[in-house]
């Protein structure tokens, strides 16, 4: 099976880049000999959001943990600079929201309903919101455009997860989880989990979410081009590729 093939429903198969991965708006040249058949943006706050002061990337053996506080210049300024390049795009737009509140989840969905190119909302939760506050943001975020929760791997098991079936989402995106690894000046850094070795986890969750009946896209642990085929196989809509698209495929791992 190649990066790309049939369509199911709203989503095509084959690869599509993780929020953060490629920036605001699709580039002038794809860093895969494939196009995405999706352009999913860097996440986006309300309002100006700066960087962490202690951002960092720390290595381990499966691959980095990276804090960064997601910086970005907020919704009015992304579509100030990037609404053009959105209309005009050769792929769909998913737009990867990122909220707080319920006002802000409606606020920016309202924003981007009439935006030409934007074909859904991907919705980023906050960490360690509760179960009912991620249920108030899905809900909030709710509008005329398709909805996509980015769920985290290791929140998967929580029982508000089993109710998503019933909620009006149009596909759940499994994305990095979070971990605790120590700073060189042995500091407890909290952040985003990327690399191989969460091939397995995310495997496992893709399992394990099946019977809620929605489209389900891998977003965590590939790496090569044979995971792709083993996710697609084991019964996802569509990949996400975070990090190996800013060091591109090992050759000698590509089948």
């Amino acid at each position: 099976m190649g990066l790309a093939g049939r369509q199911d429903g709203l989503i095509p198969f084959g690869w599509m880049p993780a929020a953060g991965a490629l920036g605001f708006a699709p580039p002038g040249e794809w860093p895969l000999p494939e196009p995405p058949v999706v352009f999913v943006t860097n996440p986006v706050c309300l309002h100006k959001r700066s960087p962490a002061k202690d951002r960092v990337v720390i290595a381990y053996g499966g691959g980095f943990l990276l804090h960064t506080g997601w910086p970005n210049p907020g919704l009015r300024a992304v579509l100030q600079t990037f609404r053009l390049r959105w209309s005009r795009a050769n792929v769909p737009i998913w737009v990867h929201i990122m909220v707080e509140t319920a006002h802000q989840a409606d606020q920016m969905v309202r924003q981007l309903e009439d935006v030409e190119g934007v074909m859904a909302i991907e919705l980023g939760l906050p960490p360690e919101c509760s179960a009912n506050e991620a249920c108030r943001l899905v809900e909030a975020a709710q509008g005329e455009m398709p909805l996509i929760l980015s769920l985290p791997i290791d929140r998967v098991g929580e029982p508000w997860v089993e109710q998503l079936g019933e909620r009006a989402i149009s596909a759940i995106s499994l994305s990095a989880p979070r971990g605790i690894l120590p700073a060189i000046d042995g500091s407890m850094i909290s952040g985003r989990l990327y690399g191989p070795g969460l091939l397995p986890q995310a495997l496992r969750t893709l399992q394990r979410l099946k019977p809620l009946g929605l489209p389900l896209i891998i977003g965590s642990g590939v790496y090569r081009r044979t995971d792709i085929r083993v996710a697609l196989e084991g019964g996802a809509a569509a990949v996400q590729l975070d990090s190996v698209l800013w060091r591109g495929w090992d050759e000698q791992e590509c089948v």
